[in-house]
């Protein structure tokens, strides 16, 4: 079971799940040593911009532990399909699971420094030889690391300029490092997983298709929801039934996820029907009027009471309120649920 210290919640089986999400959350933050955006996000430039990579400057003994942490925490969502809503870039999950990467996937992440690495090889090209090449490529052999390092390629590369001639060697010397950064955290989450899952046959995986077993799909597919849902004391025949489905499939990306957080405690489906441990369940809302309260979680049970709203506009408008100002697990008045909102962290 999960406590969340200060909040009135009674663990059965939300807050743990709801835990999950938080883990996820915090690790793609600056609170953690662990995840940096990619440089493709930083940059506002290239594909994965909203995806992470591992910190190649953590290499303390406590980040390596950490690192392991966290590889447990993988394993353990492969295992139960309590998934982490972790957005990794897939050069990272190609690494894991032993697949030989080339300098084509850094554009991936770091889509400036491939195409640069590519004008230095050809720069022929525009026009410049190698009596003009000192005065347009003013480099050394070193470069700069994800986490905007300077980094020798070579002993003392900082001293020795980049000519003409060995431009390709100091190409290929770059983006190996940039391939290699990630080496001693990957091997760390190795060991992590490897408390949980057979490590050794993780070959036998694509990047994508360990991503899949520890993090799920990031898309809410709202059929598969709807058909994983039942009603009590209410219909999918009821007007206000209607106007919720016609919002849900409405709601971006973002809406749909905060929707499951705050019905189920985490933010994404399972991958199918089947795996589905509870089905959701939509219950009838008795108050009136209707139009002046909001929905109502059970987290732990992935239950809504859902108001008989009398137009798509007011439904759409308190689910979204609800969805993104009610996330705390904060209404079980027991007494296992007022000891935690009683505790602080002396306890």
């Amino acid at each position: 079971t999960c406590t969340f210290m200060g909040e009135r919640s009674h663990d059965a089986g939300g807050p743990y799940r709801e835990s999950w999400s938080q883990y996820a959350q915090e690790l793609e933050s600056p609170h953690l040593p662990l995840l940096l955006r990619t440089p493709n996000g930083r940059h506002a430039t290239g594909q994965n911009r909203d995806r992470w990579v591992l910190h190649p400057g953590s290499r303390s003994v406590v980040h390596q532990d950490m690192f392991v942490f966290l590889g447990k925490l993988m394993g353990i969502a492969v295992r139960t399909r309590q998934y982490m809503a972790l957005n990794i870039a897939p050069l990272i999950w190609d690494l894991l699971v032993g697949e030989r990467v080339s300098p084509d996937a850094l554009a991936g992440v770091d889509q400036m420094l491939r195409q640069s690495m590519h004008k230095i090889r050809h720069i022929e090209d525009e026009g410049i030889g190698e009596d003009m090449f000192a005065y347009v490529v003013m480099e050394t052999y070193t470069t700069l690391s994800t986490d905007d390092r300077a980094v020798e390629l070579v002993p003392g590369g900082a001293q020795r300029d980049v000519t003409f001639q060995d431009r390709s060697e100091y190409a290929d010397l770059v983006e190996n490092y940039r391939l290699h950064e990630f080496d001693v955290q990957i091997v760390s989450l190795r060991r992590g997983l490897a408390t949980v899952l057979p490590v050794q046959q993780l070959c036998l995986f694509t990047g994508e298709e360990l991503e899949t077993m520890v993090c799920g799909r990031p898309y809410i597919d709202i059929d598969l929801l709807e058909s994983c849902t039942e009603y009590s004391s209410c219909s999918a025949d009821d007007e206000h039934v209607k106007f919720f489905w016609e919002v849900m499939r409405e709601f971006s990306h973002e809406e749909r996820s905060a929707f499951l957080r705050f019905t189920w405690g985490r933010s994404r489906l399972p991958l199918n029907a089947a795996g589905f441990p509870q089905r959701m369940k939509i219950l009838n809302f008795n108050k009136n009027p209707a139009d002046q309260y909001f929905p109502v979680a059970h987290t732990c049970f992935f239950q809504c009471e859902l108001p008989q709203y009398s137009t798509i506009d007011i439904m759409r408008a308190k689910l979204r309120y609800a969805i993104f100002n009610c996330q705390a697990i904060d209404g079980d008045d027991t007494g296992v649920g007022m000891q935690a909102a009683a505790m602080g962290w002396e306890d």
